[in-house]
């Protein structure tokens, strides 16, 4: 959703209606979520600007090529996915490292 917000330039409620018509406002809390995610840990923050940079150089492309950016929703499902399995190892590691200390 982050993703899609900073990086697609989509609208909150055209993101919300691409994940099963979830409302904006779900869209809106995920969109801080990783914000503060961001901001609370560079490890999130550099995957994110990875992710970011990705994405924008392949957008890029397809724009010069025809001359419309076009969204293929494979793509932002698979992005999704790896950040979110990313964000769970991370959590996971920082509980486990808790829970040892």
């Amino acid at each position: 959703m982050y993703l899609a917000k900073h990086v697609g330039g989509w609208s909150m409620v055209k993101i919300g209606r691409f994940y099963n018509g979830r409302h904006h406002t779900t869209v809106l809390h995920a969109i801080q979520k990783v914000q503060r995610l961001r901001c609370e840990d560079e490890s999130v923050d550099a995957l994110i600007e990875v992710l970011t940079a990705a994405l924008r150089e392949d957008v890029g492309m397809k724009a010069g090529q025809d001359n419309v950016v076009t969204w293929r929703a494979e793509l932002v499902e698979t992005v999704a996915a790896r950040v979110l399995d990313r964000l769970a190892e991370l959590q996971a590691d920082v509980g486990w490292s808790r829970r040892a200390s």
